[in-house]
């Protein structure tokens, strides 16, 4: 059913590889995310919930070479241990602190570039823009539905599920996380189709568009769409509904509770509130 709609539009569809370090940690923390491109002057789309990601990542290094800075300054006799320890209480790091952030776009823009970011500044949108140094290297852009789907209507997503790459390291010399030239750089494209249940409001307008099939958080970012490749919404989060029987879940991680049997959904933002948005910024983007 949507073998066409796939193939029309995954050359605008892009992963964003993210790696992180916690405070006292060395391991290195993969995670995905998605974007896709809207027209050919390098303006892409995903949610706000990733593109905090690249606003956030300056101000965690910041505080984490400020720690490093002080600590360096600190005595370094019989009282260090001490001093070392209320340092890391008055900057609030803890061993669930993350200290480093890293950010790869594949298959973006050839060479190096720059990204605006312009987050929504109500719903879980994002708007970036690339600035390339040498063009750009994905392949068209996505054409927007001129309506809003309706109730039972037959949709899919396509974004990216778990991260796959391999290719980062940390470097104790440097005391830094990297992505490197060795090892799996790539991610697999994985499509999830399902049904629109419900258009959801906040007393000024429907919002977002609830769909069946919750997918990945890796999905986040990713394009809503028709059976014609047409985009219908983004990919903001995942939802659950409960529904009656006591099932009890116990998680990895997390205390053991009562799951009333639950529905797992995924919300999208809206098609209306996306090319307002578009409209808003003044950026060029395509119906059909």
């Amino acid at each position: 059913m949507f073998v066409n709609a796939i193939e029309s539009i995954s050359g605008a569809i892009r992963p964003m590889h993210v790696i992180r370090r916690r405070f006292g940690d060395n391991a290195v923390l993969p995670d995905i995310a998605t974007l896709f491109f809207v027209n050919e002057y390098g303006y892409a789309l995903t949610s706000k919930r990733t593109a905090t990601m690249l606003t956030a990542a300056n101000a965690v290094e910041q505080q984490y070479k400020t720690f490093l800075a002080k600590r360096s300054a600190l005595a370094h006799d019989e009282s260090f241990r001490f001093a070392e320890k209320r340092l890391e209480s008055d900057m609030k790091l803890t061993k669930d602190s993350i200290v480093e952030i890293r950010f790869s776009f594949l298959g973006c823009t050839n060479g190096n570039s720059r990204v605006q970011c312009i987050p929504h500044p109500k719903y879980d949108l994002a708007l970036l823009h690339f600035l390339p140094e040498n063009g750009y290297a994905y392949h068209g852009h996505v054409t927007f539905a001129v309506n809003p789907p309706k109730q039972g209507q037959s949709v899919c997503r396509l974004g990216f599920s778990i991260p796959e790459f391999k290719n980062f390291r940390y470097d104790p010399e440097q005391d830094q996380i990297a992505f490197t030239e060795i090892g799996k750089s790539n991610s697999a494209l994985f499509a999830l189709d399902g049904i629109v249940t419900r258009f959801i409001s906040d007393g000024e307008r429907a919002f977002a568009i609830e769909t069946t099939n919750a997918g990945t958080v890796g999905m986040n970012g990713a394009p809503l769409f028709d059976t014609d490749g047409h985009v219908l919404g983004v990919q903001s989060g995942l939802g659950i509904m409960m529904l009656g029987a006591d099932v009890k879940l116990d998680m990895p991680n997390r205390e053991p509770f009562t799951d009333h049997g639950a529905m797992h959904l995924a919300v999208n933002t809206h098609l209306d509130v996306i090319k307002d948005f578009l409209k808003a910024q003044n950026v060029t983007y395509y119906e059909a």
